[in-house]
């Protein structure tokens, strides 16, 4: 996953060999900047790519991975609109604990998946 967002390439729309284009307005910048912020300050959180962002000639946030150890961390709860994606690897042996926990996050319909080879976790996780 880090090689391949290595590749991507940020900056204005005009030119199209940039992949991605800046955020919609400075609010929206803004915002995704603090999750920023408060997640390179966090103990919980490490962030495993990007972080980085400028608002000098545009709003530019770059792709940003974060890795954390506690499910209930803010940005695993909130809808960012921007290109901050969190990560949080589930125990294995509560694989059913982890359904209910993801169902109750948050009230939003967040994008998830699931990751598996054993056809039980997959069926229990579609019915979910």
């Amino acid at each position: 996953m880090i090689a391949d967002l290595s590749t991507i390439k940020v900056g204005p729309v005009e030119d199209f060999t940039n992949f991605m284009g800046a955020v919609i307005d400075e609010a929206s910048f803004d915002k995704l900047a603090s999750y920023i912020e408060t997640a390179k300050n966090d103990p919980a959180v490490e962030v495993i790519f990007g972080g980085g962002y400028d608002k000098t000639n545009g709003y530019f946030i770059q792709p940003t991975v974060l890795l954390t150890t506690d499910p209930h961390y803010v940005t695993m709860c909130e809808e960012l609109f921007g290109p901050v994606l969190t990560v949080y690897v589930y125990p294995t042996d509560e694989w059913s604990q982890t359904l209910q926990l993801v169902d109750k996050t948050s009230p939003y319909a967040l994008t998830g998946a699931v990751f598996a080879r054993d056809r039980f976790a997959i069926e229990e996780a579609n019915i979910a």
